[in-house]
């Protein structure tokens, strides 16, 4: 009993929130952001490049796997009106 009595008392005990750095503490200033260096065309170019590669991978593995799924019997797609039963 004399155990479990710190370990529920602190759960039950309310928290209180310090939202301060401590004495050290240095707000943040336009100072400490990066610096914007090289030529912003030319990198926007350069990930362009590496979106449109992904892009067309992702559309080609995606046409290569409905492919793949028809040819192999584990899809009907349903291109036109199934036969009459008849």
């Amino acid at each position: 009993m004399f155990v479990s009595r710190p370990i529920v008392s602190r759960l039950l005990q309310q928290t209180v929130r310090r939202y301060h750095g401590g004495e050290h503490f240095k707000p943040p200033s336009m100072d400490e952001l990066p610096v914007p260096s090289g030529s912003w065309q030319a990198q926007y170019d350069a990930n362009q490049r590496r979106y449109n590669a992904v892009l067309l991978f992702g559309v080609a593995f995606t046409v290569g796997s409905i492919i793949a799924a028809k040819a192999s019997g584990l899809v009907y797609l349903n291109y036109y009106p199934p036969k009459s039963i008849d």
